[in-house]
């Protein structure tokens, strides 16, 4: 008898003993749409069973799908290429699932014992999670003045929704960032640049599987803020020619452009974030501000301001001496030396002379302007470098003038032995004051000498050798000379050691007359001075 035959009288006798035992683990099943599902069971099979089927309960009535022993398994032409069974167990695995195969499954088995046993199940059939997709409103939002709404969207059933933001989920705080109950939809109140700074992602699932949205990265317009205006080289004043640079950034999404202003007017065509300002001129000179401009947030925002002033360098400085180029002589001559430059814009003037500073002295008048030195009556010490320092923000130049003061002779002394022996080495000298040097002339008694030196060196003396010697010195510059002179006594050899004589006492007594008559009349001329303080 083959099994269907048998089919009958088992269920016939499997009515009358019969037991009730759920074969199956769970209430309800779980499966998706395209995807296989398995139904387990708890069936012991230690002991075998004499037949074992599988059902589908449509309006309560049931579909058999299979029925098998543990030699036979017969599925129904319905379900044959969508169903296995584990002949063992009793486990049996559905699909590709469709939404039609949601409903009640019945599991019932025919023991050795012949004891019934059953089990059901409920199938739910969930649609795959597909498609999700995170859309943005606004698409573009600026900073404080937007509130973003990110919604989750996707294909599926009984789906739940995480926010991530990279790989961390988002905590919503109820205050600026608030998830809705289903919690697809995440709003962010005032959004700021580093509010979900991303990648963005959107994860929806189900108790079955989970998908992941593309990443998504909000852009949030802010700025511009920190505008840094830099100039180089920094400086205050620059000299008229030079070149300067002026560059300018922001912080700003997206990324800022930028104006120039001069003395708060546009530049035209200055709207880089870089300036160059070459061979500058003093029109070039002000304040400068860069003003950045965010197209998205519509915000202007302006650089502190660098301000320098553009002037003309000082070139050629020249000290010029008034009046005639003749020789300056001490106490006769006067002299003004003026100081201009030939070009560029003065700020100050100082004079010194040999490194120290000149200010307007009775003998040395500066005038108010500082352009000019006057000296009314020239004196020796009045010699020396001049020089007259211009200056302004960008350079200083100088230029000198050395005075040669020509003076003297003055100040003559002769000096030597006035009485000698016969051999005896005479030396006499003429020492006087004087610039150019001095030319000298000597004479004996009356009598002009060859020698112009300063010195007569007589090595043998003879009697003709003694007398009066006068010098007579000469300034080729000033023209002026003095004279002044000496008495020389030429005596036998041994004459000085036994004493003087009664000639030599006469002669002594001259020469003492004369010389007191020379100091009184240096004393009386040296009165008749003018005195003049000296400003150094």
């Amino acid at each position: 008898m083959d099994f269907i035959n048998l089919r009958l009288p088992l269920l016939l006798v499997s009515a009358l003993v019969c037991c009730s035992a759920n074969l199956l683990p769970s209430d309800t099943v779980k499966g998706v749409s395209g995807k296989m599902v398995k139904f387990n069971t708890t069936l012991d099979t230690s002991q075998g069973y004499l037949t074992l089927s599988w059902n589908f309960v449509v309006k309560g009535e049931g579909i058999n799908i299979l029925t098998a022993t543990q030699k036979t398994v017969k599925i129904v032409d319905a379900y044959k290429d969508r169903v296995k069974v584990n002949e063992t167990t009793g486990m049996m695995e559905l699909g590709p699932l469709t939404a039609a195969d949601s409903g009640n499954y019945q599991l019932t088995v025919v023991t050795m014992d012949v004891v019934t046993l059953t089990g059901d199940t409920d199938l739910e059939v969930l649609v795959p999670v597909a498609d999700v997709t995170i859309t943005v409103d606004p698409i573009e939002a600026v900073e404080t003045n937007n509130s973003v709404v990110l919604t989750c969207t996707a294909k599926g059933s009984f789906l739940k929704y995480t926010w991530l933001n990279g790989t961390v989920p988002v905590v919503a705080d109820g205050k600026r960032l608030v998830l809705n109950p289903a919690g697809n939809i995440l709003s962010v109140k005032d959004v700021q640049r580093w509010d979900l700074v991303g990648p963005i992602y959107c994860r929806a699932g189900n108790d079955l599987e989970v998908e992941r949205s593309s990443a998504f990265n909000m852009t949030v317009s802010y700025g511009p803020e920190d505008v840094v205006l830099v100039q180089t080289p920094v400086a205050a004043v620059f000299g008229k020619g030079a070149n300067a640079s002026l560059s300018c950034s922001s912080t700003s999404s997206p990324a800022a452009t930028y104006q120039w202003l001069q003395n708060g007017v546009v530049m035209k065509d200055a709207t880089s974030m870089s300036m160059s300002l070459e061979n500058l001129k003093e029109k070039d000179g002000g304040n400068y501000t860069c003003l950045a401009f965010n197209a998205k947030t519509k915000r202007y925002t302006a650089s502190d301001t660098v301000i320098f002033t553009v002037i003309e360098a000082i070139k050629g400085t020249k000290i010029t001496r008034e009046g005639p180029d003749t020789p300056i002589v001490a106490k006769k001559s006067n002299i003004t030396l003026t100081c201009k430059a030939e070009a560029g814009m003065v700020a100050s003037k100082s004079w010194t002379k040999d490194g120290v500073d000149l200010t307007s002295t009775d003998r040395v008048v500066i005038s108010k302007q500082k352009d000019q030195l006057t000296i009314p009556l020239v004196q020796r010490e009045d010699a020396g470098v001049y020089k007259c320092e211009l200056k302004n923000a960008v350079n200083s130049v100088a230029d000198i003038y050395k005075m040669v003061v020509n003076y003297g002779p003055e100040n003559m002394v002769v000096e030597g032995q006035s009485e000698v022996e016969i051999h005896d080495r005479v030396e006499i000298k003429c020492g006087v004051q004087s610039f150019p040097e001095s030319t000298y002339t000597w004479k004996l008694n009356a009598t002009k000498l060859e020698t112009t030196k300063p010195i007569i060196v007589i090595e043998n003396p003879r009697f003709r050798d003694g007398g009066t010697y006068s010098c007579t010195a000469l300034n080729p510059i000033t023209n002026v000379t003095t004279t002044a002179t000496h008495i020389l006594y030429v005596r036998e050899e041994g004459a000085l050691d036994e004493g003087l004589s009664g000639g030599a006492i006469a002669g002594i007594i001259i020469g003492v007359l004369i010389a007191l008559a020379i100091v009184i009349g240096v004393v009386m001329h040296m009165r008749k001075k003018k005195e003049i303080p000296s400003p150094y």
